[in-house]
């Protein structure tokens, strides 16, 4: 695990000093860089393979090639004893097989790779500069293009924001998106020049001019009888978990898990306790009972005899809310950051490398909407409008697990087209608040509606099959995984996620969602699974998720936090202060729950008090 960063054209010494500082968190072991007149690549190290040997930028055997790269290839093994035939190894690292790999294939390198990576090739006979992130995006990358046609490149955004010829306007449609969504998805970041590289796709410079696609994509959907496969695809499924677990332990380090009490994260624990007895298992719980799941992984814990670690989020760490903030190279208004954070921190203490459940909501049908498609598909549509009414008499209730707030947001969406219920169900701003958040008419239609609008038409199968295609392309990558990566290598941390291996993900991918969610119960095949390696009480127990009353936070100890980070003059001229105050008060007196939008608030003018380099233009958003 490293951070990357670098640019074409004549190396600025100090400039790439600069991207190395700012990186510093993602590699403290060791520091490495390549300067000339055409090229400056930098990596900060956080050693996890080859200890003494893996240090970058690694070169081919003539030096004609160097790269430079974050995350870890699991197959580098099997890979390598095909090149050693033909090229000289100097080092053992993962690293070095992907830059001969990339002579022998060229860029079509990646997709011989599994594991989860962020890499850069200079490649100085073509004059080229060759980027690449692995197929669910575990592992970030920003670039831009200058006015002169100089690439620039960071596993952070910014570090970009430091050179002097990278466009620092404010994206304002990315800023809508951002409200609506709580974050930003691939390719757009909040800045207008910068972008993110997608999932699964590469992109070459050559000659002042970029050129992207997609080496990967989510797989089609295979046919077959249902009714006969769900029994030999849970099988299927469970092998593949297995080798996804058993590749996430390679390290020359110690290796730990986060531990949260769910399905996911159990099951992680379980397999990976098969393999390396013993291991460290990390959880962070609440004082609110209704949201402190550390009983159930005190359980699992005990089942097989973990090294185990808890930690307890307190609502009054304020301190803790800003570092969470500052951790955020792009603003993401999820709060389970908080957490994460926090155990990231813990676990960083103990560990370099952690697994993580991530991943397994999205392909196994683990949300609420999940089960919303469901129940949509068998309420006749004459009786929606009734049905619609009956529902919204649901209260929400952010002093506790939302339960009502879900249901009054399914009966609310009943009435619409499958697509329609979709964004209703996932996004976080309607027409009135809306134009309470803004201080201009904000865009109703802008290009992320219609993106998503379009991998919705385009995704083949049920109403279901496409929520999940969607989830899995936009949702898990732009949001989990993104401030997963940020709060754990804040901490200097590797996140290890075998709910994203692409072998298993292809698997799920192409099976039908009736196969994977028989029934009316979230996630029934890793249920089955689970049945099998864990407790019985936590195979069973329902779906809680890893949330935090942050909500029920602003209204008693945070209160003071909310309304001075909030107040008029600390607020940025695209928000109305008359509106941000009406949606701070209603929230505090209980007649309304805007949790997520005072969070996205918060967390955004922060971050913009944090990076003052960063333009406003004028105008409207969206």
């Amino acid at each position: 695990m490293c951070g990357i960063a670098g640019f074409t054209g004549r190396c600025d010494p100090r400039l790439l000093a600069s991207f190395q500082q700012a990186l510093h968190h993602r590699g403290p072991d060791e520091r490495g860089i390549f300067c000339d007149d055409r090229v400056a690549l930098a990596s900060n190290r956080l050693a996890i393979i080859d200890l003494a040997g893996g240090r970058q930028p690694i070169f081919n055997e003539d030096r004609t090639c160097a790269i430079v790269f974050n995350g870890e290839i699991y197959n580098y093994r099997e890979l390598r004893r095909d090149l050693e035939s033909r090229h000289q190894f100097r080092t053992a690292s993962d690293t070095e097989v992907i830059l001969h790999l990339y002579e022998e294939k060229g860029t079509d390198f990646s997709r011989h790779l599994k594991g989860d990576f962020a890499v850069c090739i200079w490649d100085s006979r073509r004059r080229s500069c060759l980027l690449s992130r692995d197929p669910l995006g575990v592992k970030p990358l920003f670039y831009a293009l200058t006015g002169s046609g100089d690439l620039v490149f960071s596993s952070e955004l910014a570090p970009l924001l430091q050179h002097p010829e990278v466009p620092r306007d404010l994206d304002m449609e990315a800023l809508l998106e951002y409200f609506t969504c709580l974050y930003i998805s691939a390719p757009r970041s909040l800045i207008r020049g910068i972008r993110k590289l997608r999932p699964g796709e590469s992109l070459l410079w050559e000659n002042s001019t970029i050129r992207t696609w997609n080496y990967w994509e989510i797989p089609s959907l295979a046919g077959g009888d249902c009714a006969q496969s769900t029994a030999a695809f849970r099988e299927r499924v469970a092998d593949l978990l297995r080798i996804a677990v058993r590749r996430r332990l390679v390290a020359d380090v110690p290796v730990g898990a986060f531990l949260s009490g769910g399905i996911d994260s159990s099951l992680v624990v379980a397999l990976a306790s098969r393999e390396s007895p013993g291991l460290k298992t990390f959880s962070v719980g609440f004082d609110e009972a209704d949201f402190n799941e550390l009983q159930f992984a005190r359980q699992v814990s005990g089942y097989y005899k973990t090294d185990h670690h808890e930690f307890i989020l307190k609502p009054e760490q304020e301190p803790l809310l800003e570092e969470v903030i500052a951790a955020m190279d792009e603003p993401i208004a999820d709060s389970s950051s908080i957490p994460t954070f926090l155990v990231a921190r813990e676990t960083a203490r103990f560990v370099k490398v952690a697994l993580s459940g991530v991943g397994g909501d999205e392909l196994f049908s683990g949300y609420p909407r999940h089960l919303g498609a469901k129940l949509s598909g068998v309420i006749p549509r004459a009786l929606a409008p009734s049905a619609a009414k009956v529902f919204k008499l649901f209260p929400s209730r952010p002093t506790s697990r939302d339960v009502g707030g879900w249901i009054r947001r399914f009966g609310e969406a009943l009435e619409l087209e499958p697509q329609k219920q979709y964004w209703s169900w996932t996004t976080f701003l309607n027409s009135r608040t809306r134009s309470m958040v803004f201080a201009s008419p904000a865009d109703p239609a802008p290009s992320f509606v219609e993106e998503t609008a379009r991998t919705f038409a385009e995704a083949p199968g049920s109403f279901l099959d496409k929520i999940l295609r969607v989830d899995l392309s936009r949702y898990l990558s732009s949001d989990l995984l993104k401030f997963g990566d940020n709060m754990t290598m804040a901490n200097s941390l590797e996140l290890r996620v075998p709910f994203s291996d692409v072998d298993l993900v292809e698997e799920v991918a192409r099976t039908p969602a009736a196969v994977r969610f028989p029934g009316y119960r979230l996630k029934p095949v890793l249920r089955e699974i689970a049945r099998d390696l864990l407790p019985t009480q936590i195979a069973n127990r329902r779906k809680q998720g890893f949330m935090v009353p942050i909500g029920n936070w602003f209204r008693k100890p945070l209160r003071s936090y909310v309304r001075s980070g909030l107040a008029a003059d600390k607020l940025p001229p695209f928000l109305s202060p008359d509106g941000v105050r009406q949606l701070v008060n209603e929230h505090l007196e209980g007649s309304h729950n805007h949790t997520h939008l005072l969070w996205a608030a918060l967390v955004l003018t922060r971050w913009l008090a944090l990076h003052p380099a960063v333009k406003i233009p004028d105008g409207h958003v969206g």
